[in-house]
């Protein structure tokens, strides 16, 4: 009778675990609205968006801002800021 109540409290801990693991992948899933960028960066930069409040956003290209981003802009390490076209 001991071994049964142990091992069911075993099991009982594995589906919990498992449970809070699919509850923690999903909300990451769901929180990353963006698209990896696909362009590989060398000289650094990041973009900002005005939906994206005091957030420094992966990219050194306007393709790597988010779709729903607005008046989004691309700073890079070296040169002038650069405002990007809005996506379709």
């Amino acid at each position: 009778m001991q071994i049964k109540r142990i091992s069911s409290m075993k099991l009982s801990l594995i589906v919990v675990f498992l449970l809070s693991g699919l509850v923690v992948m999903s909300a990451i899933d769901g929180g990353e609205a963006r698209t990896v960028c696909p362009i590989q960066c060398i000289q650094g930069g990041y973009i900002t968006c005005d939906n994206y409040p005091y957030q420094k956003l992966d990219g050194c290209d306007c393709q790597c801002a988010p779709k729903d981003g607005k008046n989004c802009v691309l700073r890079l390490q070296h040169g002038p800021p650069f405002n990007c076209k809005p996506q379709a």
